[in-house]
């Protein structure tokens, strides 16, 4: 069920000068890989990870529901375009918050919330991150020789604190300059709040989508096993400023 009581739905609210986009978990949709061009939760295999995985995601009352299966390391990424009503390329701070549930957290290797804007120069910047439960910290994404990658940082993440059964309370912060570089600032899970240290760098690149689009993945990594896990996502808000 819904943690709190809110006014807004899937809408644009203006909260203190900013422009935030509250409910995503309520889009409907595609049924996969198709139909992404209109606000819709998308989905595929990452072909950017090994071995191979399938999922599906729906409604669940008034929750957002994600199933998947991996084998060996696969992982799954779902996506949802905010739409065109919700373009913003002017934005330089954002703020992605939500609740997270797993049924199950044995298996899952990373569990990855990003989000993507293209900004006013027509340019995709990738506002990345990841806990990362190998390693046992949060990732950032930026830029290397075009290509996404993850750098490790200063704050913990580990299957000790994200535990499988419980509601999770996930709130990222980051912000860019004009040139696309972009720097994470901290992460709050479950009230405690971590600032990163030393998290920049660039993180723009050439995708080639329109000017203002907003999209919010959330992808689950396993390990090398034959597994799966189920997840939810409530409250699923952004706002930029």
């Amino acid at each position: 069920m819904k943690l709190v009581v809110v006014l807004c739905l899937f809408a644009s609210c203006m909260a203190f000068g900013a422009e935030q986009v509250k409910n995503l978990e309520d889009i409907p949709s595609s049924g996969g890989a198709t139909g992404c061009s209109v606000p819709r939760w998308c989905w595929e295999h990452d072909k950017g990870t090994n071995g191979s995985s399938t999922g599906s995601s729906k409604l669940s009352g008034d929750l957002r529901q994600f199933d998947v299966v991996w084998k060996y390391y696969g992982g799954e990424r779902f996506h949802v375009y905010l739409g065109p009503g919700h373009k913003d390329g002017k934005s330089t701070s954002f703020t992605l918050d939500t609740w997270v549930y797993f049924n199950k957290l044995a298996d899952v290797n990373n569990i990855e919330l990003d989000l993507n804007q293209v900004t006013l120069s027509g340019n995709t910047v990738i506002y990345g991150m990841q806990c990362n439960f190998p390693k046992g910290m949060w990732q950032y994404v930026t830029n290397h020789s075009g290509h996404p990658h993850w750098n490790d940082s200063n704050v913990a993440c580990s299957r000790k604190v994200w535990k499988p059964g419980v509601w999770h309370h996930v709130i990222l912060k980051y912000h860019r300059d004009s040139a696309g570089n972009v720097t994470y600032d901290s992460v709050s899970f479950d009230t405690k709040v971590s600032k990163f240290v030393g998290a920049s760098g660039p993180s723009v690149f050439g995708l080639g989508w329109e000017i203002g689009r907003q999209v919010v993945n959330f992808q689950i990594g396993g390990n090398k096993t034959f597994s799966g896990a189920t997840a939810y996502l409530s409250h699923l808000t952004v706002t930029g400023q």
